[in-house]
């Protein structure tokens, strides 16, 4: 008879075919798979994962209580009573949300929903010198593949009045558990007045893709839309050109349309919207969207168009939220239901897309599970 001990490497590959929450189960076998288990969320060889939901996605259902379904079946995830803690999602990386609001002094969340777990940020550590009427907050969330590490980009800024002051950045790292205040200014002259810090929050999050985030800012001096990036990694920002087809090139087109960033697959995307009289009449308006995606990281040239499409809907899109495995991108329209269309590049066919129940606010996205520890 052969010994009965299994050899590490088979007991290694079978604990990668099981659940998340099996895998905690698990821990408490014996000091080795303990070891295993969770050594998978601090190094970067070894990465414990279970089902992609990248053929569907996971919605974040928010009144007084959360909870996750999937567009296909339902999944029991922890039910989280926030008040009015964190209210409002800043985005998912890797199997955790992060959730927030734009009040600095409220406190912030990431979560796990796969092992039921979440940790609470601590309070802001940033100051102003100069005198200020209120304080934006604004939110992006992260992973910094070189330390295996979450984090947390918060840029806070001052007003008096309506005109903008400044603005300081401060990253929170989960590995380490507290805020580092940014010394580097992201750029001397972008304008939050123009853009002002909610285009970096909930209904545009900030996109993460290739270790960085993204969001749109333009110039205080010219108006010019550019796509702003924050390294993850190296802590430094940076900035992309938008595609050079793009009508809205500076401020000026903001009243004729919307723009914004977003993720499809693992490109960065663009797309903007643009409003078009329907009929001679003028009941109602098509909603114009062009959507381009950046081919080659970093390299304007590499923007491609995807799609142009037009859709009847009068209020717009308020966030481009994904896209499903098989390619078909999934919008969310800006009216009082909080629907979504999905939309096929190759055929431009557009699918309305519901969600079960009424929810006072309610986002969708991609979420993978993942043994993150928190």
């Amino acid at each position: 008879m052969v010994g009965d001990k299994v050899p590490e490497d088979i007991i290694y590959e079978i604990l990668l075919k099981l659940p998340v929450r099996s895998l905690l189960r698990f821990t408490a076998v014996c000091k080795s798979w303990n070891c295993m288990i969770k050594s998978s969320t601090s190094s970067p060889i070894i990465s414990f994962k279970t089902k992609t939901f990248n053929s569907s996605f996971t919605t974040l259902n928010m009144g007084c209580t959360y909870c996750t379904r999937m567009m296909t079946t339902t999944m029991a995830v922890h039910h989280l009573r926030l008040e009015r803690l964190a209210s409002q999602f800043v985005g998912t990386c890797k199997g955790l949300v992060c959730l927030a609001v734009e009040d600095i002094d409220s406190t912030a969340l990431v979560w796990n929903p796969s092992i039921r777990k979440f940790v609470v940020l601590p309070k802001s550590g940033v100051t102003f010198c100069d005198e200020y009427d209120y304080l934006e907050a604004s939110c992006g969330f992260g992973y910094d593949r070189s330390a295996n590490d979450y984090k947390v980009l918060r840029r806070a800024s001052s007003f008096r009045g309506n005109k903008f002051i400044s603005c300081q950045y401060e990253i929170w790292s989960l590995a380490k558990g507290s805020w580092k205040t940014l010394n580097t200014a992201a750029d001397p002259e972008e304008s939050d007045i123009m853009l002002r810090p909610r285009h970096f929050f909930v209904s545009n999050p900030p996109a993460f893709v290739n270790g960085a985030l993204h969001w749109t800012q333009a110039r205080a001096h010219t108006g010019n839309i550019s796509l702003l990036s924050f390294d993850m990694s190296n802590e430094v920002f940076g900035r992309i050109a938008i595609p050079p087809e793009a009508s809205a090139q500076t401020i000026d087109h903001l009243a004729q349309g919307h723009f914004m960033v977003s993720r499809y697959r693992e490109s960065l995307a663009y797309y903007e919207t643009s409003r078009e009289q329907k009929g001679s009449v003028g009941w109602g308006c098509l909603l114009h969207i062009h959507m381009w995606v950046m081919e080659e990281y970093g390299v304007p040239k590499s923007w491609a168009k995807l799609f142009a499409i037009y859709l009847d809907l009068d209020l717009g899109v308020s966030r481009l939220i994904g896209c499903r495995k098989s390619g078909e991108v999934v919008l969310r329209v800006m009216n009082d239901n909080g629907e979504y269309r999905s939309v096929n590049p190759k055929t431009k066919q557009v699918k309305r897309l519901r969600i079960e129940g009424h929810w006072i606010y309610e986002v969708m996205d991609a979420l993978t599970e993942r043994v993150v520890l928190l």
